[in-house]
């Protein structure tokens, strides 16, 4: 992602659900910067910190894959600094994370317990996999998804 072999300024939009994150969000943002043309858009949603001094498991949680997470204050500092203009963002609503994902991932972790049910290195995985809904359940108000719409000033 951090090294797209696409030509410059030759994108109207930019959009990317929860994956900017894996290349750093300031180094996304001047990437998504070079594709856009003046004027051209940029919609993308992070994990935020929504408090401070989140429980120790659901610090470690995100610490796996995402040590960096910020605050959506953080983020609108990020697209500031990669030359965009923040346009709007909301929070992405509880419903979101349970009618979208994770009542169909608990759905598939059951499926997939019973299929491998004798294999003990599969059902560990399914076990860790099973924690992030459980975490959610009792500490959602500690973080989000913001989704962020930026645009590349038309004068650069």
């Amino acid at each position: 992602m951090a090294h797209l072999d696409l030509p410059p300024e030759s994108y109207d939009l930019v959009w990317s659900e929860g994956a900017l994150y894996n290349i750093g969000i300031g180094n996304a943002m001047c990437v998504c910067r070079g594709l856009l043309r003046p004027g051209g858009f940029l919609a993308f949603t992070d994990a935020v910190w929504r408090k401070e001094d989140p429980p120790p498991e659901v610090k470690a949680s995100f610490d796996l894959d995402y040590p960096t997470m910020g605050t959506a204050a953080d983020v609108v500092t990020a697209i500031q600094l990669g030359g965009l203009e923040l346009l709007g963002r909301f929070t992405l609503p509880d419903e979101a994370w349970w009618d979208d994902f994770y009542s169909p991932m608990e759905q598939r972790i059951i499926e997939l317990r019973w299929k491998y049910g004798n294999d003990a290195e599969a059902l560990a995985v399914l076990g860790q996999l099973a924690r992030e809904p459980e975490l959610h359940r009792s500490h959602s108000d500690y973080y989000a998804y913001e989704f962020f719409v930026a645009r590349r000033p038309a004068t650069t």
